[in-house]
């Protein structure tokens, strides 16, 4: 019985801080596919909120870039519709916001 009441207390001590993120869901389109030589990988932006924020997902890494590959990336992907799952952390600094998903939507 013991045990039952310190997992009870624990449950509800922990519960502020687990309802302080809000997991939020964000419909999007991909805008740009890119090569980064300082991270030396090829990501994806997504097109800029109301406040002009973006989202960026890598995709692999690749010692350098290969223009060919740049470019069919980008026919392929441009304007495809992305849904994006971030947690806010009631934060309204997007910077400290947490991606979860990252899903293309056909």
């Amino acid at each position: 019985m013991k045990k039952f009441w310190v997992a009870f207390i624990l449950m509800f001590a922990l519960l502020p801080g687990v309802a302080s993120a809000q997991v939020k869901i964000e419909n999007t389109t991909i805008k740009r596919v890119y090569y980064d030589p300082e991270e030396k990988g090829y990501f994806l932006e997504t097109a800029g909120d109301v406040n002009g924020a973006t989202w960026s997902f890598g995709l692999f890494y690749a010692n350098k870039e290969n223009k060919a590959l740049t470019k069919s990336l980008q026919q392929s992907l441009f304007n495809q519709k992305v849904k994006v799952t971030y947690e806010d952390h009631n934060n309204k600094d997007y910077e400290k916001w947490e991606m979860l998903e990252f899903v293309l939507n056909d």
